[in-house]
C-alpha cells in the first residue's frame, strides 16, 4: 500500500507552511557552493515531491539564480522570518524540493549526495549514500 500520509513543513515563524501528500519521490544531500551558502552549513538536505502533491499556505518570497550546473533554481522563503522552505528547479520541472529539516515528519534517509566533490574535507559521505561528484 502506498504511503499517503501528509508531511507538514513550515518556516521558523510559521507564516509560510507547506503540506506534501505522500512519501517524497527522492531525498538527497547537496554540497555545491550555492547550497552550502543557502543552508549556512556543509550541505542541504532536500525531499522531492510532485508539484501536484504539494500545497503552500502563505506568500513566499522568491530568489532565482543559476546553480553550478548552469540550470536555474528558485528558492522560496518566508518574507517575515527569512526561513528557507522550498525550491523549484529546472532539473525537476514538475516537482518541488522541500527543505527536509523543515518537515515535521520523517522523510527517510538520503539516497545520494550531489556535488560530493565540493564537500568540506572533514565531511564523510554517510554509509549507503551514493557520492555523485557533480550534477
Amino acid at each position: 500500500m502506498p504511503d499517503t500520509k501528509p508531511r507538514h513543513a513550515s518556516c521558523l515563524c510559521g507564516a509560510l507552511r507547506l503540506t506534501a501528500r505522500g512519501a517524497p519521490r527522492d531525498v538527497y544531500l547537496c554540497a555545491c557552493r550555492s547550497c552550502r551558502k543557502k543552508s549556512g552549513s556543509a550541505f542541504t538536505h532536500a525531499a522531492i515531491f510532485r508539484a501536484e502533491e504539494v500545497s503552500v499556505e502563505g506568500a513566499p518570497g522568491t530568489f532565482r539564480y543559476r546553480g553550478e550546473s548552469g540550470r536555474w533554481i528558485e528558492n522560496n522563503f518566508c518574507t517575515a522570518c527569512g526561513g528557507y522552505l522550498f525550491f523549484r528547479a529546472e532539473v525537476f520541472p514538475r516537482h518541488i524540493g522541500v527543505n527536509a529539516g523543515a518537515v515535521a515528519e520523517d522523510v527517510g534517509p538520503p539516497r545520494r549526495m550531489y556535488w560530493a566533490s565540493r564537500r568540506p574535507g572533514w565531511l564523510c559521505v554517510p554509509e549507503g549514500v551514493e557520492a555523485v561528484e557533480t550534477q
